[in-house]
């Protein structure tokens, strides 16, 4: 009986590690594999207490205009949406909102995100799972608040399924903060 016990315990610690094992794997190889976008941001930074220091990211493609050509209407909330982006210099820009993932042109990338709200004056709001970045602590004043002339971008990998992982906070165009790969 303690056999059978014990068994189910490993099981069930096996399962759970393998369930973790796939989440991070998953979210390295959107990392890995992705196309590097360039989004705008403007951040703010609260604080954890349990975590220490984080920004809060509100990038341009997180409100979007009904009326942007092309795509799906009448969103809701919590619909799943694919985003179109576009490269344009230097951050990339929305050019389409879809429920099903479209076709691509070669130049562009369509990312995932979760409807979060629709506001009357036709703008969506939208959640990508890129909205926080964690930093070590004390430093989240630099992207809070970069001195005057200095501009906080965010570089995001997008995976062909939409998925976004962000790489790296830049500063001016370049890396402050990287994310480590393995």
């Amino acid at each position: 009986m303690k056999l059978r016990i014990a068994g189910a315990i490993a099981l069930v610690l096996a399962a759970q590690l393998t369930v973790l094992a796939v989440m991070v794997g998953r979210h390295q190889m959107t990392l890995n594999e992705g196309t590097r976008v360039i989004l705008k941001t403007e951040p703010i930074d609260p604080r954890s207490l349990f975590r220490g220091d984080y920004a809060i990211l509100n990038y341009d493609i997180s409100g979007l205009s009904e009326s942007l050509p092309g795509g799906d209407a009448d969103w809701k909330r919590y619909d799943t949406i694919h985003v179109v982006l576009e490269r344009e210099k230097p951050y990339w820009k929305a050019v389409s909102m879809h429920r099903n993932r479209p076709v691509l042109a070669p130049d562009q990338v369509a990312i995932r995100g979760t409807v979060r709200d629709v506001w009357s004056r036709g703008v969506i709001w939208v959640r990508y799972g890129i909205e926080k970045y964690f930093v070590p602590e004390g430093e989240g004043r630099k992207i809070e608040r970069p001195s005057e002339g200095n501009v906080i971008s965010i570089e995001v990998a997008v995976d062909d399924a939409g998925n976004a992982g962000i790489t790296a906070v830049l500063l001016n165009g370049e890396p402050v903060y990287e994310e480590a790969l393995f």
